[in-house]
């Protein structure tokens, strides 16, 4: 334990990765007031001063959270759920899922207009109830002295309190408190941190090993990150993660997050994923393209595409319903040729398809891995494709 005037410091070993992903841990901007013991003090001055310590730790590129007054927002969960955790659909868990957080919320929203009204009323008696932390506080396996304080989460995990010192010298100052607490989150800890192994490579770029998405790709996957941003910004992820983790650990036997689904190619050629209950919706010239990459889980390398002119013709022919035979041919013909660059833009399309319809966690499994010329596969096994199309082929016709 750090003792540093005003505040007392715990480098906690907080729970951060609750296992729902990385997109829904507790963001590192967070920094959350939380009470184990009721805090009269420090509550009340947190209630009269909100919107200006939200500014004072907004200044610092930190978002903190006081339980009371997280706001509604009109986020879409359904389509987050549905997205992100995509094997939730098969059981019909998602509505589960939004049941109980619109209930959560519900409850809050009332709860904020009884309190409202109370601090409204009267600012000079006003009493604020009990801060209800148990619930986070268990999810992140929290271990601290500390009874009252601050959660925080950016370059290391930790809590901060309120030190003696604070009490018999500031005359309650809590300002001093909390400018103290933001200088060492995010200048004393940055200063620990980045001596430690924890800077190893973290500023490394991330390369892009395949296509880039379609525009249309793109503005899905947006919205979405910006609804999901929303849901962190205002603090409603914090009501969201402890019914994910219940409900998932209830559904721990049914629900395998190590896997991915099975694809179903029905007769009418349309890819199913049963688990996932989701259609992946492709063109014709496109889906033929994929089902090549399918048929040969070795991989292929695109510059002896033109190898494969034949088997893809066929291929296009048995997934289209157009009758020219020569401009199918021709299109075949500027999918193997490289410097039409035909190829690229499918591949592309097919990562949009899956992108479009589940995140990229999930998607990289089922797209058309690799970059350039080199040797490009589908990381999918295969062996768990079904194929119910075969009144008008199967891989092993072709």
């Amino acid at each position: 334990m750090q003792e540093n005037k005003n505040i007392v410091v715990e480098q906690s070993g907080l729970f951060g990765n609750l296992g729902l992903g990385n997109k829904f841990n507790i963001p590192d901007n967070y920094v959350i007031y939380f009470e184990k013991e009721q805090n009269k003090e420090l509550s009340l001055y947190i209630r009269r001063n909100y919107q200006m310590l939200k500014s004072k730790f907004a200044a610092s590129d930190l978002n903190f959270i006081y339980f009371p007054l997280i706001s509604s927002s009109s986020t879409n969960i359904q389509e987050l759920i549905s997205y992100y955790f995509p094997q939730l659909n098969y059981y019909l868990i998602h509505e589960k899922v939004i049941e109980h957080f619109n209930e959560k919320m519900l409850s809050q929203i009332f709860n904020n207009f009884q309190d409202e009204i109370n601090f409204i009323s009267d600012k000079n008696e006003y009493v604020p109830a009990q801060i209800k932390s148990e619930e986070l506080l268990n999810l992140l396996d929290f271990k601290s002295n500390i009874n009252s304080g601050l959660l925080f989460f950016k370059y290391d995990k930790g809590v901060i309190g309120v030190s003696d010192y604070f009490y018999s010298n500031s005359n309650h100052d809590y300002d001093l408190f909390f400018d103290e607490a933001i200088k060492h989150i995010v200048t004393d800890n940055w200063v620990d941190y980045s001596l430690g192994d924890n800077m190893l490579a973290s500023f490394l770029p991330l390369e892009e090993l395949t296509e880039q998405l379609d525009e249309d790709a793109k503005e899905v996957v947006q919205e979405l990150e910006n609804k999901l941003a929303d849901l962190k910004d205002s603090g409603q992820l914090l009501f969201l993660i402890p019914v994910l983790k219940d409900i998932l650990n209830k559904q721990s036997e049914k629900i395998d997050f190590n896997s991915i689904s099975k694809m179903e190619i029905d007769y009418q050629n349309k890819i199913q994923l049963p688990y996932f209950k989701k259609e992946v919706e492709m063109s014709h010239l496109t889906k033929a393209i994929y089902f090549l990459f399918l048929k040969h889980p070795e991989g292929i390398n695109l510059k002896e595409l033109g190898n494969y002119k034949k088997e893809l013709l066929t291929l296009y022919k048995s997934v289209s319903n157009q009758l020219d035979y020569d401009k199918m041919a021709k299109s075949i013909d500027d999918v193997i040729n490289l410097e039409t660059k035909a190829i690229y833009t499918h591949l592309s399309r097919i990562k949009s398809a899956f992108y479009k319809i589940m995140d990229a966690s999930f998607a990289k499994y089922y797209i058309v891995s690799g970059s350039g010329e080199e040797e490009r596969v589908v990381l999918f096994n295969t062996k768990d494709i079904i194929w119910n199309n075969f009144e008008r082929f199967t891989p092993d016709m072709l």
